[in-house]
């Protein structure tokens, strides 16, 4: 602070009004010049007892016991609304004990260990400088114009001493009854505990702040007003910003309000400081979302508590973040591992099975009266087995099983197993479903297509495809505690293996039962009695094509209208899938 701005600041402020505003802030003024005197003083003291200087000790305790008592009165003031004269009477006082100060710090500057101690000498010349200042103030109080403040109508009289305490020249020093000057422990060798950031405009209480910080151990940055510190705050990951409040054009006010406001820096402590002894802005500071407020000057134990307990709270609430943050990390590791065995097991297991299995541990056996199985081999495997090395072997039936999984999955129906080269699926379980056996046969209509479209690409060694489609009652469930399966049992799916193998390479054999089922939708071939390998006759259909009747204006739309109408009317639903129209020469000749 420039002193000679101290009086005129004030009267252009307030254009001669004798409110307490303008007294306030020459009130601020002149407690941020005792602040100087007194804390360049208490770090001098604590670095002479540092190095046995006890000759400057006793000196310094003089010079700093002198402005905590000046300190005092003008807090007095406080109260009672001050007058031009009592201003100049003030000022006047001031003055003699300032030069008396100045006086005392010169006589420590000649002591002998300050010539040998740069530390100790560049202190003294900063506290020598804050008197001179503390001088200049005293002048320009002591010549306050009376017409800026004019006497009110009952002047209220404020309590000033006859005379400032000043020591005498011999020690001991003088004894005082004002509040007790407080020793700070030795400066801690450590790392540093935090980054804390100082925001005053004042370049005395940044330096003094700043030293006393770093004498705990904190690294600390500065900055010099409002807007270079909300600038400063958002480059680096400060522990703890020290806010002061009376600055030019951004106050700490209107800091602290835009770093409450901000996401990334609402979660910062601030502590408010002020040389303004103010219960409403204190309460306002806290409303606002200050942690804490100093006043000025800083006690350095009161200084070191606050904020050291400050430092612990965040490391808490850091640790209680970091912690928060590696459980939700921790639950969506196993949420996302939970999904995997989830989707896992429904690879292997329906959904409706699935689920009865991991809320029971077990799956009730279940009856479907009503079913469709279908199974299907490659001609032409067993020679290919002694062809192709195992990778090749591996590698091709797992190309062939993928683009099987991918028809079945959009027709809706449920792979049950694969046993070598036999792919083994199912239509109207577990859910049921009326329209399962049409179902069924468009999905082998499609694979046949698939089949026949890897050979047309020459990929593998031109397998072709037999599959056997057969519908009647069935048993299904999960049976064993490892490696779950679900699988089906009964007649109906032994003739459905029966019905495979009786077919023909690239074509969809049908039982009579199927046949019966799905006539309506498909032109089949009566093969007449087939007899199986076990001896048995039974009437078996090649289902050739979807009926032509259904495939009118199929160009129109697909699937085809009169195809979709039909199913409609039967099943009371809309076809889920339908052969790909280029699949349809192999698939609907």
């Amino acid at each position: 602070m420039a002193v000679n701005d101290s009086i005129a600041r004030t009267q252009a402020a307030h254009g001669g009004d004798s409110s307490a505003e303008a007294i306030a802030t020459l009130r601020h003024d002149l407690r941020t010049l005792l602040n100087h005197v007194i804390g360049y003083s208490e770090m001098l003291i604590q670095t002479a007892e540092e190095k046995g200087f006890q000759e400057l000790v006793r000196g310094l305790d003089d010079v700093c016991a002198i402005a905590r008592t000046i300190l005092v009165t003008v807090n007095a003031s406080s109260s009672a609304r001050l007058t031009g004269r009592h201003l100049q009477t003030l000022g006047g006082r001031l003055l003699e004990t300032g030069q008396r100060l100045t006086a005392m710090i010169e006589n420590l500057r000649s002591l002998p260990m300050v010539n040998h101690d740069a530390e100790i000498e560049a202190d003294l010349e900063k506290l020598s400088t804050a008197a001179k200042s503390l001088i200049q103030f005293a002048n320009k109080l002591s010549a306050y114009p009376l017409a800026v403040v004019p006497e009110p109508p009952v002047a209220v009289p404020v309590p000033l001493p006859a005379a400032l305490p000043v020591p005498a020249p011999a020690h001991p020093p003088v004894v005082v009854q004002q509040p007790e000057i407080v020793r700070s422990a030795p400066r801690p060798q450590q790392q540093s505990r935090g980054l804390l950031l100082v925001v005053d405009d004042n370049e005395g209480n940044r330096d003094m702040l700043t030293r006393r910080l770093q004498r705990e151990g904190y690294a600390v940055l500065t900055a010099v007003d409002g807007r270079h510190a909300l600038k400063v705050v958002r480059e680096h990951n400060f522990d703890i910003v020290l806010l002061d409040i009376m600055m030019p054009e951004i106050d700490g006010m209107a800091v602290l309000q835009q770093m409450k406001q901000d996401p990334e820096l609402k979660e910062i402590p601030v502590i408010m400081i002020s040389a303004v002894e103010d219960t409403a802005s204190v309460v306002h500071c806290i409303e606002t979302g200050a942690e804490d407020f100093l006043p000025k000057p800083f006690n350095p134990v009161i200084l070191r508590a606050r904020v050291n307990a400050l430092m612990e709270r965040k490391r808490l609430r850091d640790t209680e973040k970091r912690r928060t943050a590696e459980l939700e990390q921790a639950i969506g590791e196993a949420e996302r591992q939970h999904k995997i065995a989830e989707d896992l097991l429904l690879n292997i297991l329906p959904e409706r099975v699935a689920r009865e299995l991991q809320e029971r541990g077990e799956v009730d056996p279940m009856y479907f009266e009503d079913a469709t199985i279908v199974f299907t081999d490659f001609v032409g495997f067993t020679r290919s087995t002694e062809e192709l090395s195992a990778e090749e072997l591996v590698c091709l039936l797992h190309e062939y099983f993928t683009g099987f999984d991918e028809i079945i999955a959009r027709y809706g129906l449920e792979k049950l197993k694969t046993i070598g080269d036999s792919y083994m699926f199912a239509s109207g379980l577990p859910t049921h479903s009326s329209s399962h056996p049409v179902d069924a046969v468009l999905a082998a209509f499609e694979m046949v297509g698939f089949v026949r479209q890897m050979a047309a690409d020459n990929k593998g060694p031109g397998w072709q495809v037999r599959i056997g489609v057969h519908t009647g009652p069935v048993i299904a469930g999960v049976v064993g505690i490892r490696k779950f399966a679900f699988d089906v049992w009964g007649d109906t799916v032994n003739f459905g293996s029966r019905v495979e193998s009786s077919g023909a390479p690239n074509r969809v054999n049908l039982s009579d039962r199927t046949y019966s089922r799905v006539k309506d939708f498909f032109r089949c071939e009566h093969r007449g009695k087939v007899k199986t390998k076990e001896g048995r006759d039974a009437d078996m259909y090649f289902a050739e094509s979807v009926a032509p009747g259904l495939m009118k204006d199929a160009a129109s739309s697909w699937p085809p209208p009169a195809f979709r109408r039909r199913y409609r009317v039967y099943f009371q639903k809309e076809p889920r899938a339908f052969p790909k129209p280029s699949l349809q020469e192999v698939t609907v000749a």
